[in-house]
């Protein structure tokens, strides 16, 4: 077997990062920057670098993020989707999109280029919310966006949703769920609110609502999704069927995957890459910032931690040939004790979080990591 088919088989996900953004949100910690017309070109000119080093021409997955890919120009949006061309999506290929930045033009772009999935920044129809978490666009800007993707033919729709805001209600998230139903996309990603210290939020020291309240609106969520249709499959997302993020399910798998652009990372067995959140360095195609050899012990708690995630939870018999380790014997002490608390179980040979657990996964990793 040739050396590229070895690669090949062994790197499933591609991440492309677009870090431009027409507004900075008050809550995002993700890589960034307001949008220039000429930044970007010159970003473009260097992921382009950086994706020319990439032996290999297939992926399971390929999923550009950011930032606000549609923040670019219809040119510069072509220019981006014409360099990825090369690389064959055999699964899905999804965008990320924001209802301010997108119009008829991109819709027909993106379609032309393969892509079949897309996951919408909407984050909430409140106005009034919307405003207050940073964000700019509107509810004609929404409705313009289903239009568009009508359309252009793309039907896997995906969509962005946040609650914990000190001036949200439950009836405020039961209503933006009532308005998603109704839109009968595919797929919802719900996040609790986290705040993080170099955000908009984290500066001005905002404050979320209690982890009561937002664990009285997570079982709202899970009951009302569950109730029409949606199956959740991992902690913050739901979906129809057979619409399940397989980009993402990459992830929490942990399988292999290949990050490429301002501060992405990448997994390739045992290596983790993490490129450069400087823009500075990025132009001078010095992308990668940090490489770590992971040991076999880190790769087994990050297995956990992510397998976790997923409702189907640890699959142990699997996981054992996997990593070479007997998992309910090895960490027996965090098992045990987390199962009698009513936070994890052991069920039809998985491993997995309860109701109650899922919630509060970060405090059971902490039992994993001593």
């Amino acid at each position: 077997m040739s050396t590229k088919g070895t690669v090949q088989k062994m790197i499933k996900g591609l991440y492309v990062h677009i870090p431009f953004c027409n507004s900075i949100c008050g809550y995002c910690d993700f890589a960034r920057c307001r949008y220039s017309s000429s930044l970007a070109d010159k970003y473009l000119m260097h992921l382009e670098k950086e994706l020319s080093e990439i032996k290999q021409d297939s992926f399971y997955t390929v999923y550009i993020g950011g930032g606000t890919p549609t923040s670019l120009n219809e040119k510069q949006l072509e220019r981006l989707l014409e360099m990825l061309s090369r690389f064959k999506a055999e699964k899905e290929y999804t965008i990320e999109i924001n209802p301010e930045s997108f119009n008829r033009e991109k819709a027909l772009l993106i379609k032309k280029y393969g892509v079949n999935r897309v996951s919408i920044g909407i984050q909430s129809f409140n106005e009034s919310l919307l405003a207050h978490m940073g964000r700019k666009h509107n509810s004609k800007d929404v409705d313009n966006t289903f239009r568009y993707l009508d359309e252009a033919g793309i039907k896997n729709r995906s969509i962005d949703l946040i609650f914990g805001f000190q001036t949200q209600s439950l009836a405020n998230v039961i209503t933006d769920l009532q308005k998603a139903v109704r839109l009968n996309v595919t797929h919802i990603s719900i996040y609790d609110l986290e705040i993080y210290p170099n955000t908009i939020f984290g500066i001005k020291r905002y404050e979320k609502l209690d982890d009561e309240t937002c664990f009285i609106m997570y079982q709202s969520i899970v009951e009302y999704l569950n109730l029409h249709g949606y199956r959740q499959y991992e902690t913050s997302n739901f979906a129809f069927g057979r619409y399940q993020s397989q980009h993402n399910r990459l992830y929490w798998k942990y399988e292999d995957y290949k990050g490429v652009g301002l501060s992405a990372s990448s997994k390739i067995r045992n290596i983790r890459t993490d490129n450069t959140k400087n823009f500075v360095d990025y132009l001078n195609d010095r992308y990668v910032a940090k490489t770590i050899r992971l040991s076999d012990e880190e790769l087994i708690f990050e297995a956990i931690m992510m397998n976790l995630r997923m409702n189907e939870g640890i699959d142990i018999k699997e996981f054992d040939k996997r990593f070479n380790c007997n998992l309910l014997e090895k960490h027996h002490l965090a098992i045990e004790k987390n199962i009698a608390k009513g936070l994890l179980e052991v069920k039809s040979g998985f491993l997995k979080t309860t109701n109650k657990g899922i919630f509060v996964l970060n405090d059971i990793l902490v039992d994993f990591m001593n």
